[in-house]
């Protein structure tokens, strides 16, 4: 692929990875890439996120129990095996994104995810085959969860490498904006069809509704990723692989490296960890709690529809205040702002009622989605682009795996299981500290990759702002 080593020179952008070319493309390129980004992170993310919105339904048919806070909780133990396999797959499309292309890895994982739901859809429930369902359903949230593994992170990634100049963390956040885009969807198709059909419909049968439908849109999202421009730089280097052996071979050598990154990959978690579980708990947890207290899970989720979808310009200003003020400095201050609104937030929102579920998302709105907008794409640029996919893919989803999505299970156990109203905000504030080192530590990283980069090019390469703020 052509190159230009001047057009990433930007405030919010990383330098080239010395002896790596820079992709080269046209603006009309750059708005494909930035669109198919969006809108195929958007249909997947509605397939993972939807179980979260019906999850009230899902326990009553695969995990019957006399007791609704347990039923509750085996439904969001299901919800966090999907994140405990991000990992995974992780561990798996990573190496496949470096090594055989962003477009190829994104493609397989809506692939994956899309039969996942259609499967989930038509799966007979716990009174058809007995336990034999909840298996099968914790099966498939796992290969769901797999596919997330990849698809995310690869999709920030990818819309960051075809970014202009000056432009990356604006158009990652448009990545990140899709994701949230796909969480509405899910939420607005619950609500949707719960309002349709009623509660009881709804326990009944009604749940598979937007599952099937998610089946269908994966095929649209699967269709406009082929004509995705490949952002993976050429390397003159690098042997072509051709079989089996070689590719297994070559993903055994990028899973050595990963272990000689464990430092980046801590700052990734540490990163991304904070602001994703209070996501989790204000947007998934608060959202059963209120339509069970409430009793109505449709106007929760039309609630949480409403406030996510005034969050997604919130998302891309936070990419764009990234770009203009500097990677650090966005990052800092979101964060910081997020502690000190979180535990008022979680308390009104814990008091029940959609009332209390609409100030306690409302509250967190601002600092939450920015930070969301701003972190994406520090994390890309704090990797060496050889290894993108890999570290910054696996960083980010061990902080998902093991404390985001996670987040919804603890919380009903705080508040369900143990009666502690606190116990959900302090256990947030615990992700604040370690989010506001890593954001610290970054420094030095994007100092080192500037440093790498200007020597590469005689060093007159400026560093990049988000090194200095």
């Amino acid at each position: 692929m052509s190159a230009s080593q001047t057009d990433r020179e930007s405030p919010g952008d990383s330098p080239p990875e010395p002896g790596t070319a820079v992709l080269a493309l046209t603006p009309a390129q750059r708005r494909s890439a930035g669109l198919a980004a969006l809108l195929g992170n958007a249909l997947e993310w509605y397939d993972f996120a939807v179980y979260g919105y019906v999850a009230s339904a899902l326990g009553e048919a695969f995990f019957p129990a006399d007791v609704p806070a347990l039923r509750t909780m085996a439904a969001f133990g299901v919800f966090a095996v999907g994140y405990l396999m991000r990992p995974v797959g992780s561990l798996v499309l990573g190496p496949l994104g470096d090594l055989l292309g962003r477009r190829l890895m994104l493609s397989l994982s809506i692939v994956i995810m899309g039969g996942s739901s259609l499967l989930i859809g038509l799966l007979p429930t716990h009174q058809q085959i007995g336990m034999t369902a909840g298996i099968l359903l914790v099966v498939l949230r796992m290969l769901q969860g797999f596919s997330v593994g990849g698809e995310f992170t690869g999709s920030i990634t990818y819309a960051a490498e075809a970014a202009g100049h000056g432009r990356s963390g604006l158009l990652s956040s448009l990545a990140v904006s899709g994701g949230l885009l796909g969480f509405s969807l899910g939420s607005l198709t619950a609500a949707l069809v719960g309002w349709a059909l009623g509660d009881a419909a709804m326990a009944a049968w009604g749940w598979r509704l937007p599952f099937l439908l998610g089946a269908g849109v994966a095929l649209l999202g699967l269709w406009m990723r082929r004509s995705m421009p490949e952002t993976l730089p050429d390397d003159d280097q690098r042997a072509p692989i051709q079989k089996s052996g070689e590719l297994l071979a070559a993903m055994g050598w990028s899973l050595r490296q990963l272990v000689g990154e464990w430092p980046l990959v801590l700052r990734v978690v540490g990163l991304v960890s904070f602001a994703n579980v209070v996501f989790y708990v204000s947007f998934v947890f608060l959202v059963d709690h209120a339509g069970q207290h409430a009793g109505s899970s449709a106007g929760a989720n039309s609630v949480s529809t409403v406030m996510q979808t005034l969050g997604l310009p919130l998302v891309v200003l936070g990419g764009h205040l990234a770009d203009r003020y500097g990677l650090v400095a966005v990052n800092r201050w979101g964060n910081a702002g997020l502690a000190l609104i979180t535990p008022v937030a979680l308390l009104i929102g814990q008091g029940g009622g959609l009332a209390g579920l609409a100030i306690a998302q409302g509250l967190v709105l601002l600092p939450l989605m920015t930070t969301m907008g701003a972190q994406g794409v520090l994390g890309v640029v704090m990797v060496p682009p050889g290894q993108r996919c890999a570290v910054f893919s696996i960083g980010y989803s061990l902080g998902m795996a093991l404390f985001a999505g996670t987040a919804p299970l603890v919380a009903s156990w705080l508040l369900g299981g143990l009666d502690w109203p606190w116990g959900t905000p302090l256990y947030c504030l615990v992700y604040a500290g370690f989010a506001l080192w890593a954001v610290q530590a970054s420094r030095g990283d994007l100092a080192r990759r500037s440093a790498e980069a200007g020597a590469a090019d005689g060093g007159v390469r400026p560093a990049p702002r988000g090194a200095s703020s």
